[in-house]
Formats: structure tokens, sequence, C-alpha cells
């Protein structure tokens, strides 16, 4: 399961999503369904946002596997 940072980095960074959308070119709809957790969002589209906020993939995004129950 991916966790989703992008909230975080938003808040630190005193952003909003629209704002984002204009500066990055990222369209306000797919921030804000990876915001909500609502769809995917693709690699080259983290890069983007990596590139802009000046961090690594790991600030935007976490792996964390799923606990298997046998």
């Amino acid at each position: 399961m991916l966790t989703n940072k992008l909230p975080l980095l938003l808040v630190k960074n005193k952003l909003k999503a629209k704002n984002l959308s204009l500066v990055t070119g990222i369209a306000e709809s797919t921030l804000s369904n990876f915001i909500n957790e609502k769809s995917d969002i693709k690699l080259s589209t983290l890069i983007k946002l990596a590139d802009y906020f000046k961090v690594p993939l790991s600030e935007l995004i976490e792996y964390v596997p799923e606990s298997h129950q046998d």
C-alpha cells in the first residue's frame, strides 16, 4: 500500500492544490484525487511534484507492505 504524503507537503509549504496546479501544470482534479486517495498518480507526475518541492520521491509517497494473514 502506498501512503500519500502530499497533504503534509502542502501544509508545510502553505500551498493549496489550486496553487500547486497553477505552478506545476498538473490538473487540479489530478492533485485532488491523489490527495483524497481516490485514484493513483503517474510516476511522471510524482517526479514533477518532487522536482517542484525539491524533495526525493520518498517525501511524497511511502510504500508500506500489507500484512498477510495465513
